[in-house]
């Protein structure tokens, strides 16, 4: 058997698990920095990814006194946040929990609400009128999570920020 040769302490150095946790504890908070800013944006700019928003419908508009969809006082773009996992080999990003979630899941997949007569009777005094037949009111789906991890921006830049990472651990 041959010896082998080598600076064995700068590789043990290198390998050491908690080095490397750090490392990827790291690049998991860059990527949710990262990933957070850009769902931001995009609830901003009204289409995340570049996928647009469906648009608010009239009475929504009128409610709110605003035709920008996903902003109302600011309280659920507020809320997009990250987290690193406690392992340190993945990232949350998106609306942890509370009221906003409920409203962020809204959002992303939509929602049919049943009209109760405590609800038709709001509506009416605000001048909002729905006809005697109308027994749900429907909330379209406004992805804004998705179209963000989904993009080729986002895939792209996960992969940059792992893969220099992953570089620096061994120069």
């Amino acid at each position: 058997m041959s010896n082998l040769y080598g600076d064995w302490n700068r590789i043990e150095n290198i390998l050491n698990p908690k080095r490397l946790m750090s490392i990827f504890h790291r690049a998991a908070a860059r990527v949710g920095n990262y990933g957070a800013a850009m769902i931001q944006k995009g609830i901003v700019s009204g289409a995340p990814g570049g996928k647009a928003f469906a648009p608010n419908s009239p009475a929504t508009i009128m409610l709110k006194g605003s035709s920008k969809p996903l902003i109302d006082k600011g309280d659920l773009l507020g809320s997009v946040t990250y987290e690193v996992l406690d392992n340190g080999n993945g990232v949350f990003i998106g609306v942890k929990s509370g009221k906003e979630a409920n409203i962020a899941a809204v959002h992303e997949f939509g929602c049919t609400i049943g009209v109760t007569p405590k609800m038709r009777a709001y509506l009416h005094h605000i001048g909002i009128h729905l006809r005697g037949s109308t027994q749900y009111i429907h909330i379209p789906a406004r992805p804004f999570l998705s179209p963000i991890f989904q993009s080729e921006e986002f895939l792209s830049m996960v992969k940059d920020i792992y893969i220099k990472a992953l570089t620096g651990a061994f120069l």
